[in-house]
């Protein structure tokens, strides 16, 4: 066979997505290994570590220790003698191999190069192989990847499983053969919601309205057949609420009942929604959440976020900057415009009909306005004139699917706005939890990375192609060397040692060991924060049987007994703290 020009041309796409793959792999471990010691920083990691534990000994569900409170752990509760983590069993099961290899740290490397060889190509077919490139580098030099992969929260995977859910859908519209990519599909959007289940609400929402205009577009046509476009759907449907159901199964294994939302064991007010249900402590007021609050914690993670997308600002980071980034969650102080391809990319995707999508968004901004503006806000204050907004408001989101769906074929503008209804679609879903996020970015819309990539890789690639890929992507790469340097090692290296986590701890106890026995740390004062030994709970086992065990001597009477008497054979060494602070004292007691 006579080899074509095309089969002859050097495939540098390629080469070059394989090393963004690569280099995504690496900084997701340099990172981890540099700025956060490969330790957990948040409440919420030291929990993922504890139940990924757990299912890595094979249980869902352990026996509480006794003395229970000697061994706590924040997000870890104890109920009927049970011991079990509040969050669902999603990320925990995927990180659940990387602690059994004791590298956790692999995992979201290994998600997070998957994502970048999954942008490219998706991108490359969507749109075309400039698209996909242009994306794949977006998405690897992002400071939110950056600074995510090398957490061990769990959503880069979640980034992942969207991008797999929306790839196997676009793959079942036009293989000859969708069921099986509607497994896939399934799959990946029931792993979505086993881990984020918010998230996998605002990513479903589009493909729902959009399977429905396929079903009427052949229920119209009488040469397609609605159970040739109905199958695969179904596949999705039953794969996705199969996995799903591991949240319920969870639930009722560890309270007996599989309603109950595990997360209000911890802080009643810690549920989904608007209302008194939601969002409501001593400190927060009264009434709950509503609307009012979401858009509020809408435009100050946004203002991160326009920051954090791909590192592009209005000035370098400034010290007022980087104590935001470790202590406030209002408005970020500089001006953030990595959205500044967005409206170009739209442009670009529709070309005439882009004064439609100007009008579109501009009913969305008055339908916004409007309940801010009318009756004096009160409706963004009324629980059920809330949720009636947000049904508008998602009714809103969809409606140009409807308009688009006469294309005999699904079309590049009918992706091109499920990948803007994605985006939308997740922040319009957080909305209705009570908080926002910025500590480790704005990661409650992280998920939207990638699709916000592809969008802000449409003009790039469009001047690629009119003016030369080698000036073009020459200037892009210089553009994301200088977003790397000056803008996310600074922001990122503001969390080296945050919540006070560091291995010095680890190193401490370590000099003081004798011999090789395993080691009881007594950690002693009556108000301690986990801060103060964060760094010893996750290295101390669910089942008490690590090398270095942490336990708590709150004072109460018996408690140091208790303790000491569990473990009768191992080095006994003693830790003062107080509040997050501590220390060791300068003699060691040994048994």
């Amino acid at each position: 066979m006579v080899a074509t020009p095309s089969s002859r041309r050097f495939p540098f796409r390629s080469l070059a997505a394989l090393g963004l793959v690569l280099f995504s792999f690496f900084m997701s471990g340099f990172v981890s290994r540099i700025v956060f010691e490969r330790l957990p920083h948040l409440e919420d990691e030291v929990a993922y570590i504890y139940q990924a534990k757990t299912l890595a000994g094979g249980h869902l569900v352990i026996d509480s220790p006794q003395p229970r409170r000697a061994f706590w752990q924040p997000f870890v509760l104890d109920q009927n003698d049970k011991r079990f983590g509040k969050y669902t069993l999603g990320w925990p099961a995927l990180l659940a191999p990387g602690m059994a290899m004791g590298e956790p740290w692999v995992i979201n490397a290994f998600f997070a190069a998957l994502t970048v060889a999954l942008v490219f190509r998706f991108g490359s077919d969507v749109y075309n192989r400039d698209v996909g490139l242009i994306a794949a580098s977006l998405t690897a030099f992002s400071p939110m990847a950056l600074l995510l992969n090398a957490t061990l929260m769990g959503h880069s995977s979640a980034l992942f499983f969207v991008m797999l859910f929306m790839f196997a859908y676009w793959r079942l519209e036009r293989d000859p053969h969708p069921v099986r990519w509607g497994i896939v599909a399934g799959l990946a959007l029931g792993a979505v919601i086993a881990n984020r289940p918010l998230t996998g609400v605002g990513v479903a929402l589009p493909f729902i309205a959009w399977s429905g205009v396929r079903l009427l577009r052949a229920l119209r046509e009488s040469r397609v057949s609605v159970w040739h476009r109905l199958r695969p759907l179904l596949a999705l449907s039953v794969v996705a609420i199969l996995l799903s159901a591991v949240i319920p199964i969870y639930n009722y294994a560890a309270t007996g009942d599989a309603g109950q939302n595990l997360y209000t064991l911890v802080w009643d007010y810690d549920s989904v929604g608007f209302g008194e249900c939601c969002g409501r402590s001593a400190d927060r007021g009264e009434g709950g959440h509503n609307l009012e609050r979401g858009v509020r914690h809408m435009r100050f993670d946004l203002s991160l976020m326009a920051a954090d997308l791909f590192g592009w600002q209005i000035g370098q980071i400034t010290p007022e900057a980087e104590t935001h980034f470790l202590l406030e969650g209002d408005y970020y102080p500089l001006v953030g415009i990595s959205w500044i391809l967005l409206p170009v990319g739209l442009l670009i995707a529709y070309r005439r009909r882009s004064i439609w999508i100007a009008l579109w968004l501009l009913v969305g901004y008055g339908w916004l306005w409007l309940i801010f503006n009318v009756n004096n806000a009160e409706w963004a204050r009324n629980p059920t004139a809330s949720w009636l907004w947000l049904g508008v408001a998602a009714l809103w989101l969809v409606a140009p699917l409807f308009v688009l769906w006469r294309a005999p074929q699904p079309t590049r503008a009918t992706w091109t706005w499920l990948l803007v209804s994605v985006a939308l679609g997740l922040i319009g879903a957080q909305l209705t939890y009570w908080i926002g996020s910025q500590r480790y970015s704005t990661r409650y819309y992280y998920e939207a990375l990638a699709v916000l990539a592809l969008l802000s890789a449409l003009p790039v690639a469009w001047l690629a192609r009119r003016f030369g890929r080698i000036p073009v992507y020459a200037l892009f790469a210089v553009a994301l060397l200088y977003s790397l340097y000056f803008y996310s090692q600074p922001r990122i290296s503001a969390l080296y040692r945050y919540n006070q986590i560091s291995r010095e701890q680890i190193a401490q106890v370590e000099a003081r060991r004798e011999g090789d026995r395993p080691v009881l740390v007594l950690v002693e004062g009556g108000s301690v924060r986990w801060r103060a030994f964060g760094t010893l709970m996750s290295v101390t086992s669910p089942y008490l049987d690590s090398d270095i065990i942490a336990a708590w001597d709150y004072g109460a009477t018996g408690v140091r007994d208790a303790i000491l008497e569990r473990f009768p054979d191992r080095q006994v060494i003693e830790m003062q703290a107080n509040e997050n602070d501590w220390w060791f004292e300068e003699e060691t007691v040994t048994r």
